[in-house]
């Protein structure tokens, strides 16, 4: 049975619509039709009802559906999976790092470590959110991710190994704004990472606020650090972060030092089921503090 057929028909269940099914495979309304009804005819089902421009599923198209519901997904694991495998074989490795974050020279010396260490062994570095890794590290596309250690949930399949130990937080404030004049930050505009893209950022920043004895006046909850960034380089707000972004080192943004028991490390954080070799070799450069 053709893959693809079966891809439209999915889309077309999902959306109730030839034309959005379309526009998700960048092809044709009647593209769509055409190929759904080969697949009807290879299957002698009829599968949708088509009335008034309605589409709806019959009873067989609903126990297709239900049950190829999850297809393309698993097609897609087993897919990263087998390149995973084949990564293993020639040597490579693939590290997946947060956007916007930026590498001290403590990390940057143990990836020379590694680079020193195997020189025959090659990685390549992207740059993703925290969304992004945690789901790219689930399909295998990323070997291993760096991430907070606050944006990781342990679970038994995920191997987790500190980098670097808690780092001092700070508040970040544009000097051109009026708010880099503020002492006390309590009833300040803060800009927070969405809840969506990383929940455990967000409940980390909620947290710092309490005991400090505070509800945070929240003005913008951005969707990537690096909008995060840029809102505060925009004077927008305030945030509190992580003292490795490009933000330190800018000499237009106030940096206020907080004393934050509870600040996150990084970690490095891979799949268990990722039988690559070379990841341990990685993760042994990386966590050695020596």
């Amino acid at each position: 049975m053709d893959l693809m057929k079966l891809r439209y028909f999915l889309s077309a269940a999902e959306t109730g619509s030839f034309t959005a099914a379309a526009a998700r495979h960048y092809t044709t309304q009647p593209n769509i039709s055409k190929q759904i009804s080969a697949l009807e005819r290879a299957l002698d089902a009829k599968l949708f009802i088509r009335e008034h421009h309605v589409l709806r599923l019959t009873r067989a198209g609903e126990y297709l559906y239900e049950q190829l519901r999850d297809l393309p997904g698993q097609l897609d694991r087993v897919a990263e999976t087998a390149r995973a495998l084949a990564r293993s074989d020639t040597g490579v490795l693939t590290v997946g790092m947060l956007s916007g974050q930026r590498l001290d020279t403590d990390v940057i010396r143990r990836f020379q470590r590694f680079t020193a260490a195997y020189p025959d062994l090659q990685f390549t570095l992207e740059r993703a959110g925290f969304s992004e890794l945690r789901r790219a590290l689930s399909s295998l596309r990323f070997d291993i991710i760096l991430t907070f250690s606050f944006d990781v949930t342990p679970d038994e399949n995920l191997v987790i190994e500190s980098i670097r130990a808690r780092q001092q937080p700070a508040i970040f404030v544009s000097r051109m704004s009026p708010l880099a004049a503020l002492e006390d930050f309590s009833d300040a505009p803060y800009i927070v990472i969405s809840p969506k893209e990383s929940y455990g950022g967000y409940e980390q920043f909620l947290r710092s606020c309490r005991r400090r004895g505070f509800e945070p006046n929240i003005v913008r909850l951005a969707d990537s650090l690096d909008s995060l960034l840029f809102y505060v380089e925009t004077g927008v707000g305030v945030a509190v972060l992580d003292r490795n972004t490009r933000l330190e080192t800018d000499q237009s943004i106030r940096v206020i030092p907080l004393d934050d028991e509870d600040s996150p490390g990084l970690v490095a954080v891979w799949d268990a089921r990722n039988k690559n070799p070379n990841i341990r070799k990685m993760v042994d450069c990386l966590t050695d503090d020596t």
